[in-house]
């Protein structure tokens, strides 16, 4: 089994991969693109990366001068949508807009990849970093963290804690809050995000990690409460939520990327 420091490496090459890689200059660059570009989304509509690609792909689109088609492939805690991005034509002309979920965390467990990720894909750039929010429903009662924890201590197993793919960087994140908390909370599985904060509005989940986009309004209009941010510093979108820093949990400083990824045999051009 590899080693914490091992997974912390793995979590961060595909970042110095994006940063570091030289650009290239191609001859046929005039020719690309000559028609759409699918972007392979491995999650539902209306989930964070599927906004976060949308919004991406809106603003490259002049510069690029061709047009993006967003796919939704959700299943298989976002293994299925990767997998068809590693096993499609090197052209340039399908894409992988995803988090590191399933091109660097679903390795480490079980059932096996159909690709490699590191063999299958190459890295290409950074979209977006997004922000988490640990966010419960109102009617849970809680209004911190720390009112948090203690709730989870006393109910043992009873908190419902959403997960957006069973092998995600979320996941790891709750297994760390739990580790770190000494909490015993029970993850619920989702392939789609929307689904989630639907069910958190209806008061059949806890609580869950969630990026901004999605849920911005619902913080603001008092339907949903955002007890921390896992962002290093607070976020100039929502400047009253605490950084879990400032709470005295260092540990749980985080942030999600997402960006593109093609088929390792794609020409630079």
């Amino acid at each position: 089994m590899r080693s914490p420091r091992t997974f912390l490496y793995l979590m961060l090459m595909p970042l110095a991969l994006c940063f570091g890689a030289a650009p290239t200059h191609a001859q046929d660059a005039t020719a690309y693109p000559n028609r759409p570009i699918r972007v392979i989304v491995p999650v539902g509509a209306g989930a964070g990366i599927d906004t976060a690609a949308r919004v991406t792909a809106a603003a490259a689109e002049p510069h690029l001068g061709g047009k993006f088609v967003i796919e939704n492939k959700p299943g298989g805690s976002q293994r299925l949508g990767a997998s068809m991005v590693a096993k499609s034509p090197p052209d340039g002309y399908t894409l992988l807009f995803t988090s590191p979920s399933p091109i660097v965390v679903s390795q480490f467990f079980s059932p096996p990849l159909d690709f490699d990720p590191e063999q299958d894909l190459r890295p290409l750039v950074i979209g977006m970093f997004q922000p988490v929010l640990l966010i419960v429903r109102p009617n849970l009662g809680v209004k911190t963290v720390d009112e948090f924890v203690a709730y989870a201590k006393k109910n043992p197993g009873k908190l419902s804690f959403g997960v957006q793919g069973l092998f995600g960087e979320m996941r790891m994140t709750l297994e760390n809050f739990k580790k770190t908390a000494g909490m015993d909370i029970t993850h619920v599985p989702y392939n789609s995000g929307a689904q989630a904060i639907v069910d958190l509005l209806s008061d059949r989940l806890d609580a869950m990690f969630l990026v901004i986009p999605p849920i911005k309004q619902h913080v603001q209009d008092g339907k949903l409460i955002a007890l921390a941010t896992l962002n290093a510093t607070r976020v100039e979108a929502l400047p009253n939520i605490s950084t879990m820093t400032e709470l005295g949990r260092p540990e749980m400083t985080s942030a999600v990327w997402f960006g593109f990824l093609a088929p390792t045999k794609t020409p630079d051009a």
